[in-house]
């Protein structure tokens, strides 16, 4: 009889020699049999459920067209599943055999008739879908016990850690602290007003690897708003792990996975503050920061060309300062509508050195570098606090996780040992209190908060160095325009009363905030 060979296998996490070892199968039943083979295929790294196409399954396909020669009288495979794992491919594949004269033969099921042929295509094809549930079931379990069931983000390390029981513990990871600085600094400087692009440019500048291992891109900082993906939107970073944000789904035509988004009422969420790298803080103002992006696009905030940029106001109008002629400003109103008496006119240089000598005089008054040490203590205070509050819960959850362990140890001394269920209750409290245990010696090895003794001259010193910043390019110059834009709340500009040029008074948001705190005082 001649025969054709055929075997697959499906993915590069299985042995590579399974084709091998399966066409041996093959050859031996043959030569048993007195089958002559006058031809042999396979599919290497293919799914069972990938298609019948040239493209999708070549060495398939060729076996398919070799078969129209007429010349075939049985195709030999290990099991149907190696032939295909979706029913209607399954049917497809024998009706052309059978067509061309030739039929299909396995070592499991002997000769695969439409009746077993129909009832085996159904059975692999379910194969597929009830494995896929019990990886499900299995990651749900090791998400809720706070073990990471999915890829490794950026900021983490996998910990490679034998169990009790001798077997690997799979999920553990641990914070990366050189991709966590890269981390809590992308935050900290998109807070700080830097665009992304400015952050990708100096990251691919320094020659920090991305997460893919190559170069920084916009897309990496910002992700995608529906996935909850990308550095600034990672639930990870504030201690909080998410599983089942996607699903996968073959596509009836291409057979290839397409990632579909679950419903957010489907996410499930569990805290693991062991893994926690940016502050509720800094993660709340990203959040706002979003709020001002996502959406209508005529919405989204433009960053501003200049450095006083629609923050200067003329006093006798009320119209806005913008650059009238090559760096030179002066009042809208007046040039574009002949309607203001202000004339008068000021460079760029110019008004941004005076216009930065009038804030840093609002910001070195002794009332707000009394008010920025208030403020500083109060933060440190509270994360004290915080600190505290989390190792109470932790210190608890320990003490009753050793007491269930005590009592399950004493319950298979005592013979419940022959019940599989006491020992994987062990097993599951063991591996819960190695968890616990390492957060809290997370929590007890973090860095001791210390308040500088030098606050307020190093406060004095940051402001001074304002215009040294500004000076620079890059991100360093973006994060001082942000900031001081944030500390003016307006510049009024007026024509002085004798002479030429103008009058500039800045009044500053912090000396507002200062004001407040004294007539709440």
């Amino acid at each position: 009889m001649r025969t054709i060979l055929y075997a697959r296998y499906s993915s590069d996490l299985q042995n590579a020699l399974s084709t091998v070892d399966q066409l041996a199968s093959l050859r031996e039943r043959a030569d048993r049999e007195g089958w002559t083979v006058i031809d042999t295929f396979a599919d290497e790294e293919i799914s069972g459920r990938a298609g019948i196409g040239e493209m999708q399954r070549p060495g398939l396909n060729a076996m398919l067209t070799r078969v129209e020669r007429g010349d075939v009288d049985q195709i030999l495979a290990e099991a149907t599943d190696r032939i295909a794992r979706h029913s209607g491919d399954a049917h497809a594949v024998r009706e052309h055999l059978e067509h061309f004269g030739a039929r299909l033969f396995t070592l499991a099921d002997g000769h695969v008739d439409e009746i077993t042929g129909t009832i085996k295509g159904l059975m692999d094809s379910r194969f597929l879908k009830d494995l896929a549930d019990r990886i499900r079931r299995g990651q749900r379990g090791q998400h809720g016990r706070g073990f990471n069931p999915g890829g490794l983000a950026y900021g983490y390390n996998v910990v490679k850690k034998i169990g009790d029981d001798g077997e690997i513990v799979r999920g553990l990871l641990e914070v990366n602290e050189e991709e966590a600085a890269i981390v809590r600094r992308i935050f900290e400087e998109t807070l700080a007003g830097v665009s992304s692009r400015a952050i990708v440019k100096a990251l691919n500048e320094e020659g920090v690897p991305s997460p893919s291992g190559g170069l920084w891109a916009t897309n990496v900082i910002h992700g995608d708003r529906i996935r909850a993906n990308g550095i600034l939107r990672n639930n990870l970073y504030r201690g909080v792990m998410v599983y089942g944000r996607t699903r996968r789904a073959y596509h009836p035509k291409t057979r290839r996975y397409v990632s579909r988004v679950n419903p957010v009422n489907e996410w499930r969420f569990v805290d693991v503050p062991h893994l926690r790298i940016v502050s509720d803080e800094h993660w709340a103002a990203i959040e706002a920061h979003y709020a001002a992006f996502d959406g209508d696009i005529r919405t989204k905030k433009r960053h501003p060309k200049r450095l006083l940029s629609g923050l200067g106001k003329c006093s006798v109008c009320g119209g806005t300062w913008t650059v009238i002629s090559p760096e030179k400003w002066g009042c809208s109103t007046a040039k574009n509508k002949q309607a203001c008496t202000n004339t008068r006119t000021i460079s760029t240089g110019l008004y941004e050195k005076r216009t930065l000598g009038h804030l840093k005089a609002i910001l070195l008054n002794p009332d707000a570098i009394e008010l920025f040490v208030e403020r500083y203590n109060i933060g440190i205070q509270k994360r004290r606090a915080e600190v505290g509050a989390n190792r109470a819960p932790l210190e608890k959850n320990a003490a009753d996780l050793r007491a269930r362990i005590s009592r399950l140890v004493d319950a298979i001394a005592d013979g419940a040992g022959e019940f599989q269920e006491f020992k994987d209750r062990l097993r599951t409290a063991r591996a819960d209190l190695a968890n616990v245990e390492q957060q809290l010696q997370a929590l007890i090895e973090a860095a001791p908060i210390v308040l500088p003794h030098d606050l307020a001259d190093r406060y004095r010193t940051i402001i001074a160095e304002l215009d040294v910043a500004l000076a620079t390019e890059g991100t360093a110059r973006e994060r001082a325009a942000s900031a001081i834009r944030e500390l003016i709340e307006a510049i009024t500009l007026s024509p002085k009363t004798q002479g030429r040029g103008v009058e500039i008074q800045v009044t500053g948001r912090m000396a507002n905030i200062i004001n407040l705190a004294k007539d709440s005082a």
